[in-house]
């Protein structure tokens, strides 16, 4: 495995309640007693980034546990829904990653659901899985073509990028769920004590008119006929254990690793939670309050949170849904965004090109907190003029200056005519970071919007330098 460099190290478990546990870790050790529940807990000073293996190892007098090979680094959480699950063997360009995967300086704990999340019925001992204790299992693996192909494509990719550049061994957790809505993975009693969302966790989940239909359809796909049969599931005040069920996720594959120091969270998440206006319009609040729940569990009120904005496909809401994703990165300090328009598809919702997403995610972790001298995000609007009927716009983030991915004139932009309607305009880059917007019927430009709309077509093909896209955007005068 892989540890949190930079951070005090705590180490727990569970013993006969008196017994004295003796726990070494290098060649630094120390002694604890069991309480009477039974539970212990020490904790070792911070330790530098480190090649060479050492080894943890806790005994009692009738029981010894050695956990062998374990370095020094940075570990990172990669969590969300199906574009994160995702695996390497099926992104494009997996081959090629899978064939050269052997590196003993990464290291991965695919953390694998017990269920899977398409419609097909849960029944007999698939039941038990649903305690959030039995739900997840899994292992840490030294990254190999092996235990790499079934990982999470985007994970894997930034843990590359991350290991190289730092030059400091990398752990990954994937804890991704498909289908899973975030507020799945928000404990019940953040949702209960938000003046929003408390409707959520209130009464059976099955009939919870504040829940997205589409979920507690799949949860009685799952579950219809166990429940016709009285077959036995695991169940609490809001009704029968899913995946889906809010604060599920939370309590089976985030609330176990909140004592594990992590440098950050990757989020890949917000498919199904874009199905409507509604839900569109609380998703800004509901994962603003995941981000904050979760800082305040891990006891890390900085704990960087980047995540990925929902690409080019065609689906309603999905423009205004990128919307609340951007109004996260603007609103709640350290977060980042990785944009995806150019690496969409018009109706798969898995897009197989998950190594721009990685790379972009490894591209912003390394400016923001590991503080190198690198562009991070793509072209953003600075400021807009208008000027001899034509509108003059320029960017921040151009690197070297504006280009477009294929030698031809930026598309995506539109300019709203006297009329109140949104019309193409035609564009041209002019020096490094301006742009010439101008269409004959629109006389005084004034507000201009890009890449606003489920799937541009054609694709969106303004970059930096650092071959970095621009986010979609609406600025009205």
């Amino acid at each position: 495995m892989v540890l949190q460099q930079g951070t005090p190290i705590p180490i727990w478990g569970k013993a006969t309640p008196g017994d004295s546990v003796t726990v070494s870790m290098g060649k630094k050790t120390t002694q604890t007693i069991a309480d009477k529940n039974g539970n212990w807990h020490v904790r070792f000073k911070r330790r530098k980034a480190s090649f060479h293996p050492i080894e943890l190892k806790v005994s009692t007098k009738t029981k010894s546990i050695l956990i062998q090979n374990i370095l020094m680094g940075e570990v990172w959480i990669c969590a969300g829904q199906s574009n994160m699950e995702w695996p390497l063997s099926a992104s494009a360009a997996g081959a090629s990653a899978i064939k050269n995967a052997h590196n003993p300086n990464l290291r991965l704990l695919n953390y694998k659901k017990g269920l899977s999340t398409y419609n097909v019925p849960y029944l007999g001992v698939d039941l038990i899985k649903l305690n959030p204790e039995n739900f997840y299992d899994g292992r840490w693996k030294v990254s190999t073509p092996e235990s790499a192909a079934p990982f999470s494509g985007v994970g894997y990719f930034f843990g590359k990028d991350l290991q190289k550049e730092m030059n400091v061994p990398v752990g990954l957790i994937n804890v991704s769920v498909g289908g899973s809505p975030a507020e799945a993975w928000i404990q019940t009693e953040a949702l209960s004590n938000h003046s929003q969302f408390n409707t959520m966790v209130q009464g059976d989940w099955f009939e919870n008119s504040a829940l997205e239909p589409w979920c507690i359809q799949r949860g009685t796909e799952n579950l219809g006929q166990a429940i016709k049969e009285e077959q036995s599931i695991p169940k609490n005040e809001n009704g029968v254990n899913h995946p889906f069920k809010p604060g599920f996720l939370w309590e089976a594959g985030i609330k176990p690793f909140v004592q594990f120091p992590v440098a950050g969270v990757l989020w890949y998440q917000g498919e199904s939670n874009a199905e409507s206006d509604w839900r569109v319009d609380q998703h800004t609040p509901l994962l603003t309050l995941l981000i904050e729940d979760w800082r305040k569990e891990f006891k890390n009120p900085k704990m960087p949170f980047l995540f990925v904005q929902l690409p080019g496909m065609n689906r309603p809401h999905w423009p205004e849904f990128r919307a609340s994703q951007q109004e996260v990165y603007d609103t709640v300090p350290h977060t980042g965004m990785a944009i995806t328009m150019d690496v969409g598809h018009p109706t798969d919702v898995h897009p197989n090109q998950k190594q721009p997403v990685g790379n972009r995610l490894a591209r912003i972790a390394l400016k923001q907190i590991y503080r190198k001298n690198i562009i991070s995000q793509g072209p953003t609007l600075r400021s807009k003029r208008l000027k001899d009927g034509k509108l003059e716009l320029r960017f921040s983030h151009v690197g070297k200056g504006l280009k477009t991915n294929n030698g031809l004139p930026p598309v995506g932009f539109e300019l709203l005519d006297g009329q109140g309607k949104w019309i193409q305009a035609k564009a041209m880059i002019m020096r490094k970071n301006k742009l010439i917007l101008s269409h004959p019927q629109v006389a005084k430009p004034r507000s201009v919007r890009y890449g606003w709309k489920p799937y541009p077509d054609p694709v969106l093909n303004l970059f930096n330098s650092a071959n970095l896209p621009m986010a979609p955007f609406v600025d009205h005068e």
